[in-house]
């Protein structure tokens, strides 16, 4: 088959392959290992992002991307120099990013989150999965997840 602008015409051939065009995904190098390559569960990467994004912004210990090894890799990488990490003596200062906030501004967003009402089955009682005390959103499922991205 040749493809030109979307329409096929077949050849004289056995070759019966229906599909035009090829995802880009099957040029990743682990692509080819993958025992059901064509199946990208959404709802899960959804929560896998909205789960990096809420660590991120909350600062919560252990789930946030913006730690040292990451301020590191930009010392290595020769950007953004004024992420780069200051030690001083055995410590090691972490300079806030454009989309850190300060403890207030987490207790003031886990706030609205606890006080946010939606309609009855539309998600989990999001109020409930508020922690004031640790400033972070605990036992998120997917649904929710998607329900807060959106």
């Amino acid at each position: 088959m040749i493809t030109i602008f979307g329409k096929t015409k077949k050849k004289p051939s056995s070759e019966t392959n229906i599909w035009k065009k090829r995802s880009i995904f099957f040029y990743l190098p682990y692509w080819s290992d993958l025992h059901v390559c064509h199946c990208l569960d959404i709802m899960h990467v959804e929560k896998n992002i909205c789960d990096s994004l809420i660590g991120t912004l909350l600062n919560i210990k252990g789930k946030t991307k913006d730690g040292l090894k990451c301020c590191q890799d930009l010392i290595d990488m020769g950007i953004q120099e004024h992420l780069h990490p200051i030690s001083q003596g055995r410590r090691t200062f972490l300079p806030p990013t454009c989309h850190s906030m300060s403890t207030i501004e987490n207790r003031s967003s886990c706030q609205c989150l606890r006080s946010l009402k939606v309609p009855q089955e539309y998600s989990s009682n999001i109020k409930s999965l508020v922690s004031l005390n640790d400033l972070k959103l605990v036992g998120l499922k997917s649904h929710d997840c998607h329900v807060l991205m959106q």
